[in-house]
């Protein structure tokens, strides 16, 4: 990839490939892409066996060191709170990727919104890329203005796979604010109503084989101070019930109705269990952490681990909300 990069250099894009040696050996390395004076981190790579040296954050500093000389007066690390970017970074700067409507257009539709949308009232329709990630999305609209995605501050993921798993938090979901899907399909690209999608917990019927490509949501318009408010009201609840800075995929199974599957495994004394290099997290039972390189055969045997003992306390089956690809679940029949 890297000698492609290099190939296809302009003058304001260009791919960057930096390395750490002992002696011949390579230990570290990390591909960039430098656009203009941001240089952005792609793909960081070590030698596992010199993970005790540290060999990726040696190789960090001496680009950091390096980089103002090569004309890069930014190092955009990137999504997720890694420990190591909040050692290095002095700054954050919010950043909206996918596609949003110019002022002009969504405005307009706003007027011709029904009486009876998702948010009634004096509501605005918003067209949004499905690779726009979700929480940068709550935060983008709340600086509008715009009230219904506050319960999306902090959901990992793109819009797109919000409305596939019809994400939710703080009683709400995606199915209260989205009212139209754009899907592709080889030769064809067109719009669904939601209603005529079939919204249910965490799924949502987008026909199979075809791919979101954008979404339509209704949102509406309230006091900026009172949707920024409402947002740092989730962010405080998760910030002090869910782990935070530790690699995770979010919550591991889905809530029972009138039950929540955390309170379940805690119950089952699944906290601070652990499989090879995956644990339940001490904090909130229904997350595992990769707290020490964990394969996906580790993640799946803790995950059988706190599915059985579930059914042995209190006799429920519960089903996984996260998606397994490549690797099978020993209690799912192909």
């Amino acid at each position: 990839p890297a000698r492609r990069l290099h190939a296809a250099a302009q003058e304001d894009l260009t791919g960057v490939l930096a390395c750490l040696y002992d002696g011949d050996d390579l230990i570290a390395a990390h591909l960039m892409l430098q656009a203009g004076p941001v240089l952005h981190s792609w793909m960081p790579a070590h030698d596992p066996a010199r993970a005790k040296g540290s060999p990726g954050l040696v190789l960090l500093r001496a680009i950091l060191l390096q980089a103002p000389g090569e004309g890069a007066a930014l190092l955009d690390f990137g999504k997720g709170t890694d420990d190591y970017k909040g050692r290095f970074a002095n700054d954050a700067i919010e950043v909206g990727a996918g596609s949003v409507q110019s002022a002009a257009p969504w405005r307009a539709a706003a007027a011709t919104a029904p009486a009876d949308s998702p948010q009634g009232g004096d509501t605005v329709i918003l067209e949004v890329g499905a690779a726009t990630p979700l929480p940068k999305l709550s935060a983008l609209v709340a600086d509008w203005g715009l009230s219904g995605l506050e319960f999306a501050c902090a959901i990992p993921g793109s819009v797109g796979g919000a409305v596939l798993m019809n994400a939710g938090a703080h009683g709400a979901e995606m199915s209260s604010v989205v009212v139209a899907v754009q899907v592709a399909e080889p030769g064809t690209l067109r719009w669904e109503p939601a209603t005529s999608l079939e919204w249910r917990y965490r799924s949502c019927s987008v026909p199979p084989g075809s791919a979101v490509t954008a979404v339509r949501l209704c949102l509406a318009r309230d006091q900026v101070s009172t949707v920024k408010s409402r947002r740092r009201r989730y962010l405080q609840w998760r910030r002090e019930n869910q782990p935070r800075g530790q690699r995770t995929f979010g919550s591991t199974f889905k809530n029972p109705p009138g039950d929540s599957a955390g309170r379940l495994l805690d119950a089952a004394g699944l906290k601070g269990s652990i499989r090879g290099g995956a644990a339940v997290s001490r904090v909130h039972a229904n997350f595992i952490i990769n707290y020490a390189d964990a394969t996906a055969a580790d993640v799946v045997s803790l995950m059988t681990m706190m599915r059985e003992a579930v059914y042995i306390k209190f006799g429920l089956l519960l089903e996984p909300e996260v998606h397994v690809l490549g690797v099978s679940l020993p209690w799912v029949r192909t």
